[in-house]
């Protein structure tokens, strides 16, 4: 469990997973504050749009006659109509801008100018863009005459009548004393008739209101209203087919005329509705908000920006120590047979005899092949390597003999130990593995500071035996816990003459060219540290 335990969190601070743990929280943070900033925009946007209804309803009301002299509303009209918080335009439905009825664009209210009209109307194109026209009737009394004939069939000859407009004023009357001219008297002969009997009321947009106002209970009769002796604008008290209106029409007329009423009044002011169009922008405040998410990306962008810069300017140095630490590494492993094989030449050149010939040729030999092996090592790290089945404990033993036999030399009194036995083969390649190892080697012995120590090497198959596992054991002087997560980059040592460059060379070979992993099994200071490596095996078939 420990060991699943430290592998999975090596995973997740892996520099890869790192950056795009990093990656995926500010693409997160970034959505949430989006989401945030959208959230206020639409809630602020509807509470304006319910301001600009209310806004419209009020100034319907303060154009309405029937309203006009209203003291309350009168009051509202400058503190809500005219200094609402946002820009507002009135136009005609052509998109022409009303005189007067435009607030917060930059024209002033008395400015007539063709330049300022223009300006208007760009201003009005580009507020629909965002917000779209709210359309309002406006009623209008239009100072128009029209003349109407009436033909009507009353249920019986001698009903009072009493005809008015949507004012009440007076059109035409009969079987009534009352004074035209007296509004008290004209007052309550309407209200004694609607008394008796609900008015017929005919209305239609932009056609004169009439009202009949009788004293017969709530039945209705034959009326027909025809406008300028043209055309029937209103009819009633009669059941008409929709297919032949004009024919029937006709023909009622005619036998009204012929037993009922016929009279002509006069209509001169008609409550007509125009439609007219109220533009408006956003709220300052929307705007700004607005503009967040774009700075907000920006900001960001700007940040990957400066933290790709970064990770260039780090993976450049990283190759950089890699270049040097590989340069390094050659001198090194070419310095000591190529040292070895100066020093026989010289002793040949002056020593002929026999004796010497017979040890110095071993010996020449031991060094050409470790050139030979050097070589073959920077050749197969360059380029992906051939892979063999290979006895993985031989290359162990190898490389344990060969630091045993250097010890005496190196001045340490080290025990080296290793338990290899029954692990399977691998496919791997036999120069880089053996690097690899010596490299583990080679650092357990500088972490081995005193002259006595213990290095240890054991291997064994996993439980499903389907994978190597080899343990290197030391008793040095371990590795902090802040530089745990450090060992295997490239360029990190905590010698004063290292290069960082052999666990970062361990960690290439077996992972990248082995399928394998290396990972830092545990350490404590002063008592010594445990990687573990793990290959693929070969299968028993």
């Amino acid at each position: 469990m420990r060991f699943l335990r430290r592998l999975r969190i090596s995973e997740w601070l892996s520099p890869g997973s790192a950056k795009a743990v990093v990656f995926l929280l500010l693409i997160a943070i970034t959505l949430a504050f989006w989401l945030y900033i959208q959230k206020i925009f639409d809630h602020v946007r509807d509470f304006q749009k319910s301001v600009v209804q209310t806004h419209v309803q009020i100034y319907m009301k303060l154009i309405d006659p029937n309203a006009q002299g209203d003291s309350d509303l009168l009051e509202l009209y400058e503190p809500v109509v005219m200094n609402a918080p946002y820009p507002s335009i009135f136009t005609y439905e052509d998109l022409t801008p009303i005189q007067d009825l435009w607030h917060d664009v930059g024209v002033a209210q008395n400015d007539t100018t063709s330049a300022s009209r223009e300006k208007l109307i760009r201003l009005v194109r580009k507020m629909d863009k965002s917000n779209p026209p709210v359309p309002v009737f406006m009623p209008d009394l239009v100072q128009r005459t029209d003349t109407l004939t009436v033909y009507e069939m009353p249920p019986e000859p001698r009903i009072p009548i009493l005809i008015t407009d949507h004012t009440s004023n007076y059109l035409y009357s009969r079987f009534l004393s009352i004074n035209p001219e007296d509004p008290a008297s004209m007052q309550a002969a309407i209200e004694g008739l609607d008394e008796l009997s609900s008015p017929i009321v005919f209305e239609k947009d932009n056609e004169p209101t009439l009202r009949f106002h009788t004293a017969f209970g709530d039945s209705r009769w034959p009326i027909i209203v025809v406008k300028n002796g043209r055309e029937p604008i209103y009819w009633g008290g009669f059941r008409i087919a929709s297919s032949d209106t004009t024919a029937t029409l006709k023909r009622i007329m005619r036998d009204i005329s012929r037993t009922g009423y016929v009279y002509t009044i006069i209509s001169s002011a008609v409550p007509v509705k125009t439609l007219r169009l109220f533009h408006y922008g956003d709220l300052p405040f929307l705007t700004l908000i607005g503009w967040l998410p774009l700075i907000e990306l920006g900001v960001i962008l700007i940040l990957l920006a400066i933290a790709m810069i970064g990770l260039v300017t780090i993976k450049n140095a990283e190759q950089r120590s890699i270049w040097v630490g590989m340069a390094k590494e050659t001198a090194h492993q070419l310095g000591t047979p190529i040292s070895s094989l100066s020093g026989w030449y010289e002793l040949l050149k002056s020593e002929r005899d026999l004796d010497m010939l017979a040890q110095a040729l071993p010996e020449m030999e031991y060094d050409v092949r470790r050139l030979s092996r050097v070589a073959a090592r920077f050749s197969n790290i360059g380029s992906q390597p051939e892979l063999k089945q290979i006895s993985l404990s031989n290359v162990i033993y190898e490389v344990l003999d060969y630091y045993r036999a250097r010890l005496p030399r190196m001045g340490k009194n080290v025990s080296i130990e290793g338990d290899c036995n029954g692990i399977r083969d691998i496919m791997g390649n036999t120069e880089l593995l053996n690097w690899a190892f010596e490299n583990m080697i080679k650092n357990s012995l500088s972490a081995i500071e005193s002259r006595t120590g213990t290095i240890r090497v054991t291997g064994r198959m996993s439980k499903n035996f389907e994978s190597v596992i080899i343990d290197f054991s030391d008793t040095g002087k371990g590795i902090a816990q802040a530089d745990q997560n450090k060992v295997m980059k490239p360029g990190f040592t905590t010698k004063k003459r290292g290069w960082g460059l052999g666990l970062s060379l361990v960690k290439r070979i077996v992972e990248d060219y082995h399928n394998g992993k290396i990972i830092l099994l545990e350490s404590k200071p002063g008592t010594g540290a445990t990687f573990r490596v793990i290959i693929p095996a070969v299968s028993a078939k």
